[in-house]
């Protein structure tokens, strides 16, 4: 049935991934969602498709992003929001256009989203930050490994996300080999790598921070402990613990994150940070202006009482009685512990059909995931991408929590003996 509308809209750019529920948490309060497909799709094919039917309006910027601010401010465009990393740079660039009272500094835009530029931004503050280069040729990087003198080394790309071409690099070998891999290449979001950062590495403990600015202040959603293995050569996530305000070190971290934030010009909308907690403190590895990727707001809601997409809406469709709640409202205590554990595959080859109900056999597993359908070929696992799936569970203790973790670890190594083709891989 054919329907005309004069209330404001509410614009996302990019709905992928944890962005993905965006949409509905405002369709829920009546708000009409438009949502504007930045660019290139990469891996987020599903992702967009749902998008474009869930939305009232699905937009495809073609470039003209004069006349995409037009169309917006035409529909009574009231907020502007980055769904995932790839539209980090147009949200901020429509919000400024249509003068949103939501929005970041438009300045530093680039700041938040190159790696590169960030660490330069937060070293300016007099933010604790990395010490790095931006390279693009093999004269450059042996330059700064020869000025900074110790490994291992990080090198990665300037725009990507979700740990893609990240490599942790213990030589000079292994860090000109990395930057070939970068130079040249294209990341998940169509961007052509022609240089790349090469950093210091952090030792410490891992730290995910979500949460929501509003107004220049900083909300705390949730936070994970991240713990990594190697794979073949690749750092990639093993598990990540849901990290709570009693835990040590918890105040800390959240104050330098809101200290990096604000250094960084992003004072309103969502952010996912991640931090090292060092022995000099904490230290910022990258932040990104939008939802987090991996969170399921379900476990989070159901152990805090509420989500990085229920804050969203709240922050953005009244900002000032959300910090108003912020400010009166103390903090929910925890419920429950809870775990992300990433499927790692060691492997490739040829699968079948994969059997998740024995993840659902341990008490306390909420989801269960794995991306590969039979016939596909399962690849190793080098980034957050390549997670051959997830489980996300929950636990009244931490001793119950690392027991269950460690049964999903013992069934998802039978799952590939199962499944994997021997003679494929």
């Amino acid at each position: 049935m054919p329907t005309l509308t004069q209330k404001d809209h509410v614009v996302i750019v990019d709905a992928y991934s944890g962005g993905r529920y965006l949409i509905p948490a405002f369709q829920a309060l009546g708000y009409p969602v438009i949502h504007v497909q930045s660019g290139s799709i990469g891996p987020f094919t599903r992702d967009n498709e749902v998008a474009a039917a869930r939305a009232e309006i699905h937009l495809v910027n073609d470039g003209d992003v004069s006349a995409l601010v037009e169309t917006l401010r035409a529909a009574s465009a009231r907020i502007v929001l980055a769904g995932s990393e790839g539209g980090v740079l147009l949200a901020d660039q429509l919000a400024d256009s249509l003068d949103l009272p939501f929005r970041n500094h438009a300045a530093l835009s680039m700041a938040r989203r190159d790696k590169f530029d960030m660490q330069e931004q937060l070293r300016q503050a007099g933010v604790a930050s990395i010490k790095q280069a931006r390279v693009t040729d093999a004269e450059g990087l042996d330059t700064w490994l020869t000025s900074h003198d110790a490994y291992p080394v990080v090198v990665k790309p300037l725009l990507s996300a979700a740990t893609e071409c990240v490599f942790v690099c213990h030589s000079r070998a292994e860090a000109h080999k990395a930057l070939d891999e970068i130079i040249g290449s294209t990341d998940l979001f169509g961007n052509r790598n022609d240089a790349a950062v090469c950093q210091e590495f952090l030792v410490g403990v891992e730290y995910v921070i979500n949460g929501i600015a509003c107004q220049g202040r900083h909300s705390i959603t949730e936070a994970w402990q991240s713990d990594k293995v190697d794979n073949h050569g690749f750092h990639v996530y093993d598990t990540q613990y849901l990290f709570c305000e009693e835990d040590p070190g918890f105040a800390e971290i959240i104050k330098y994150v809101g200290d990096a934030c604000s250094a960084l010009g992003l004072v309103n909308g969502p952010f996912h940070a991640e931090v090292m907690l060092t022995d000099r403190g904490p230290v910022l590895i990258e932040v990104g202006a939008r939802i987090s990727g991996g969170a399921d707001p379900y476990v989070v809601e159901s152990c805090l009482g509420h989500s990085q997409i229920s804050w969203v809406v709240q922050a953005s469709l009244n900002p000032s009685a959300f910090t108003q709640a912020r400010e009166i409202l103390p903090p929910v205590p925890r419920s429950q512990r809870a775990a992300y554990v990433y499927l790692i595959a060691k492997t490739e080859g040829r699968v079948q059909e994969a059997d998740l109900s024995k993840f659902l056999s341990i008490d306390g597993v909420v989801n269960a995931s794995y991306q590969y359908a039979p016939g596909d070929r399962q690849m190793i696992t080098k980034d957050a991408i390549t997670a051959a799936g997830v489980v996300l569970l929950t636990a009244e203790t931490q001793e119950e929590l690392n027991d269950r973790v460690r049964q999903v670890r013992e069934i998802e190594a039978s799952m590939y003996e199962e499944i994997i083709d021997r003679e494929s891989a």
